[in-house]
C-alpha cells in the first residue's frame, strides 16, 4: 500500500503533465537557467499560502493548491505509523514528512518539473501531522471500544 501511495505521490506531483509536455519541459529545463528558476521560486514562508487565500480572483484554484497539498500528504502521517515503530513519535513523522516534501520541491526546481515553494513543504507537513493525528484518534477509539 505504501509503495502504490509513493508511486501515486510521485505522478501528482512530478508527473503531473502529459507525457509528451514533460518532455518538452525536461527538454526546454536544461537551456533554462537554474538561476532563472531559482528567481520564480517561493522562499519567504507563507508568501503564496497568503496570495491563494487573499489575493486570488480564482477560489477554486486557491482551494485545489492549499487543500490538494494537504490532502496528498495524509495518507503519508498515517501509513509511517502503521509501517514503522519509530514513526509512532510525531517528531519523526515531522522530520520524515520534511525531508520528502523537501525532496518533491528540489526535484521539481532542478528539472523543471515544477516550481520550488516552501508553502507547498508548510502544507506538506501539516498534511502528515492531519494524517498522523487522525489515525492516531482512530486507534485510541478503536482500542478504547475494544476493552
Amino acid at each position: 500500500l505504501f509503495t502504490i501511495y509513493m508511486f501515486l505521490l510521485v505522478k501528482v506531483i512530478l508527473f503531473k503533465y502529459p507525457r509528451p509536455m514533460i518532455r518538452e519541459i525536461l527538454k526546454s529545463s536544461r537551456l533554462a537557467a537554474l538561476s532563472f528558476r531559482i528567481g520564480h521560486s517561493n522562499f519567504i514562508a507563507f508568501k503564496s499560502i497568503f496570495r491563494f487565500l487573499f489575493k486570488s480572483k480564482n477560489i477554486r484554484i486557491s482551494i485545489k493548491n492549499l487543500l490538494g497539498n494537504i490532502i496528498a500528504f495524509m495518507p503519508f502521517g498515517f501509513l509511517l505509523l502503521i509501517l514503522s515503530d519509530r514513526m509512532k513519535k510525531i517528531k519523526s513523522m515531522l522530520v520524515a514528512s520534511f525531508i520528502l516534501s523537501l525532496s518533491f520541491e528540489v526535484i521539481q526546481l532542478v528539472t523543471g518539473l515544477g516550481e520550488f515553494d516552501v508553502d507547498d513543504i508548510l502544507l506538506n507537513i501539516l498534511g502528515g501531522l492531519l494524517g498522523y493525528l487522525l489515525y492516531s484518534i482512530f486507534c485510541s477509539k478503536f482500542s478504547e471500544a475494544s476493552r
